[in-house]
């Protein structure tokens, strides 16, 4: 599935969707350069494309939450979960990172990069992504070991608190629990935006690798948004409980249906694993 920024009306809800700033006046000039580099087709400015979350409201409460981008113009969204020295660790879909072909193949790290703030368009933070690590489990099937993490070159920038993943100890969650979903993606909206927003959903279904949530009211994710998380709050303190991967039983606006996240919780070996450095995908 892809996310690109012409936001193709496929059925699956969410599609893919010193600092190292790169002295750039608006996120969307770093883009447009980052795309000058070899692409299929001609991608328009990032700025000009993207719309955020349906229904929901301007976020300002979640730096963690990032925009990952790509040189062939499609974006998603990332959450940074773990800092180490100067790298940041932003928790996304696999999908996000891979082609759409069988086997899902890996793409070059270095076609991407994050940028960070409420608003891309006017960000100067745009970080280089140095590694990308994979689920070994994802082959490009649906909702499936859809979880990857990158790794991007903070340098001298302070990075604002992460929020972690919900750890299988943690994670007591029950149906009608509440989930707070954020990301850059489309909204019902016709005019175009850049911003980040959330919405307030219940986990209206949920297996051992899966969350569901209902969009019958027009409320939730949309192309964009992949890879964003959903949050819960742990005694008080947030935790990242989903990834949005997809959806089932939508429009091409992203209407109705259900949406999909995977559960974190059960991808905690592979993120302990890359968090720890011991991932070599």
């Amino acid at each position: 599935m892809t996310h690109r920024i012409s936001m193709q009306a496929q059925v699956p809800l969410v599609q893919r969707g010193s600092s190292k700033l790169l002295g750039v006046s608006s996120a969307a000039f770093a883009l447009a350069a980052l795309g000058a580099c070899s692409s299929p087709d001609p991608a328009p400015l990032l700025g000009q494309a993207q719309q955020p979350i349906l229904r929901g409201q301007l976020d300002r409460e979640h730096p963690q939450v990032m925009l990952l981008a790509n040189q062939a113009g499609f974006v998603c969204t990332g959450t940074l979960v773990h800092v180490q020295e100067h790298t940041g660790f932003l928790l996304t879909a696999a999908h996000c990172v891979t082609e759409e072909e069988k086997g899902a193949p890996r793409l070059p790290a270095e076609q991407f990069v994050v940028l960070a703030g409420d608003d891309f368009r006017a960000s100067s933070a745009t970080f280089p992504v140095d590694a990308i690590r994979v689920h070994p489990g994802y082959d490009g099937s649906f909702a499936v070991d859809d979880v990857a993490i990158v790794e991007l070159d903070l340098g001298d920038a302070i990075a604002p608190a992460v929020i972690p993943p919900l750890s299988a100890q943690e994670d007591t969650l029950v149906l009608n629990d509440p989930l707070l979903l954020v990301g850059y993606g489309q909204t019902e909206r016709e005019d175009e935006n850049s911003v980040r927003r959330h919405v307030a959903r219940g986990i209206d279904g949920i297996d051992d690798d899966l969350i569901f949530y209902s969009q019958q009211d027009g409320r939730g994710t949309c192309f964009g948004d992949s890879g964003g998380p959903g949050l819960v709050e742990v005694h008080g303190e947030e935790r990242v409980a989903s990834v949005t991967s997809g959806g089932v039983d939508s429009d091409e606006r992203c209407s109705g249906g259900f949406g999909v996240g995977m559960r974190v919780s059960s991808y905690a070996a592979f993120i302990d694993s890359v968090l720890s450095g011991q991932s070599g995908d």
